[in-house]
């Protein structure tokens, strides 16, 4: 089972879209992230895990890691960083220590670097899956690189919803989202 967080109720369809069971969102203030918690909590209950989610993959981080989500994951449970687009705060190791939790670092780059035959042949499975249309990207907006500046205040005002593609070849944007689309 799964519960998506989101950070406007615009962001929530996506997630139904692919499968979450529940999608609930977190806001942007500490009163909101409290919400946000009490809300996994009771969905929490209602998907069949009393004692809190078995794993939260956090791409947020900034104050909603230890407001929220650290509270909803149940003992022992796992919780993967991912990312951290509210920005890094520190992590009190004996906030992890009362609530058993594990806390696991993700970037690939090592692991690539570290293993570049394997890290080959899964981009090439993945471009494939791609190409043959098995998996599509969630493209949001496509600019050109002329209008990149648009492109990072999207991410900046937090409106993207979906990847936000910044096109270097002219001749394949032609200021048409549709067509650009079809040639990623």
């Amino acid at each position: 089972k799964v519960i998506a967080g989101v950070s406007t109720h615009e962001k929530a369809q996506y997630p139904l879209s692919v499968g979450a069971d529940k999608v609930l969102c977190y806001g942007r203030s500490p009163d909101t992230f409290k919400m946000f918690k009490n809300d996994v909590k009771k969905a929490s209950v209602e998907l069949g895990r009393p004692h809190g989610v078995d794993v939260v993959v956090d791409m947020v981080q900034g104050d909603l890691f230890e407001t929220a989500l650290l509270s909803v994951v149940r003992p022992l449970g796992k919780v993967c960083l991912v990312g951290f687009t509210a920005g890094q705060r520190p992590i009190r190791p004996g906030l992890l220590l009362i609530k058993e939790v594990n806390v696991v670092g993700s970037l690939w780059g090592r692991w690539a670097s570290e293993n570049s035959e394997l890290h080959y042949k899964n981009v090439t499975t993945i471009l494939n899956y791609l190409a043959s249309g098995a998996i599509t990207p969630r493209v949001d907006r496509i600019y050109p690189v002329s209008d990149f500046i648009k492109a990072f205040e999207l991410f900046e005002d937090n409106k993207g919803r979906g990847n936000t593609v910044i096109c270097f070849k002219e001749s394949t944007y032609k200021g048409n989202n549709n067509a650009a689309r079809s040639k990623l």
